[in-house]
């Protein structure tokens, strides 16, 4: 039986959702294993680029913290599964919109900022509850 069911759902999506990105930027660095799939033959930007190394960065700066407090929750028992399900899905908006905002848009202030405003929202819910948690332990 799987006691943390969030954390391995949330786990293999952001995953998928990282190769996507990790494969992004070896075509548009025009890797050799990219060239062998896809058709390569314009010159991509160095903008371009940088965006999406920093869409690729961003999310694997965030991803694995929220993994570890979700899973420390879970683990726990410190909140309901409809609760950490709802902080997921928020979490999730948030990395999804910021990095298809870098990775896609040259400017779109409304995926950076809801996206940057839904991860920090989700993460200090869950350190909060946390912190309260402990010091109410001890």
């Amino acid at each position: 039986m799987n006691n943390i069911p969030l954390t391995s759902l949330f786990t293999s999506l952001f995953i998928i959702f990282y190769l996507f990105l990790s494969f992004r930027i070896g075509y548009l660095r025009g890797s050799p294993v990219m060239k062998l799939l896809f058709k390569m033959d314009k010159k991509i930007s160095d903008k371009k680029l940088d965006r999406n190394v920093r869409a690729h960065g961003n999310f694997s700066e965030y991803v694995p913290l929220f993994l570890i407090i979700l899973f420390i929750f879970e683990n726990i028992g410190l909140a309901s599964y409809n609760y950490l399900l709802i902080i997921c899905l928020i979490f999730s908006y948030g990395r999804t919109a910021h990095a298809v905002c870098f990775a896609f848009f040259d400017h779109n202030p409304f995926l950076r900022i809801s996206g940057m405003l839904c991860t920090y929202l989700s993460l200090a819910l869950l350190s909060i509850q946390l912190l309260l948690s402990m010091t109410k332990m001890y």
